[in-house]
């Protein structure tokens, strides 16, 4: 997936798109979400995680773009750098391998956009269901603390 998406569904939805049923065990962070026509990565975006327990899922607004929890905490963050996992190298690439086991979640967009370069200029492809539900994908999330 390329690096803008479309999210505007509305919280309650996200959980019913990523095909769970019932209550999500709890919220975390939902404050930060604003649906966009243009996400971006470092942009918050809702995904469903498996509770710590491991029994039920929790609804969590993260940061999009994943910044390894062995990042220095003065460094600024740099979520451009690491927001596609590739399904090919993701256990390859040890920033994303040992996520694998323990830090998977879903997340629902409308959509994403992808460029098509045509001579000097990009073209940008909006691409969709037609009937418009919603793009689930997997993906992998770390913590990480900055020093602020």
């Amino acid at each position: 997936m390329c690096g803008r998406a479309r999210c505007t569904l509305r919280a309650d939805d996200l959980p019913r798109a990523c095909h769970r049923t019932g209550s999500p065990a709890r919220t975390l962070n939902m404050d930060r979400y604003r649906p966009s026509y243009n996400v971006a990565p470092g942009w918050n975006l809702p995904v469903v995680r498996r509770d710590d327990d491991g029994e039920g899922f929790v609804l969590h607004c993260m940061k999009w773009g994943l910044i390894p929890s062995f990042t220095k905490k003065n460094e600024k963050p740099d979520f451009y750098k690491m927001f596609n996992a590739r399904s090919e190298s993701v256990t390859e690439k040890a920033s994303f391998r040992r996520l694998l086991p323990k830090s998977r979640c879903l997340a629902a967009v409308e959509g994403f956009y992808e460029w098509k370069k045509d001579g000097s200029k990009k073209q940008p492809y909006y691409v969709h269901f037609k009937d418009g539900r919603p793009l689930v994908f997997a993906a992998l999330y770390d913590t990480w603390q900055s020093s602020e």
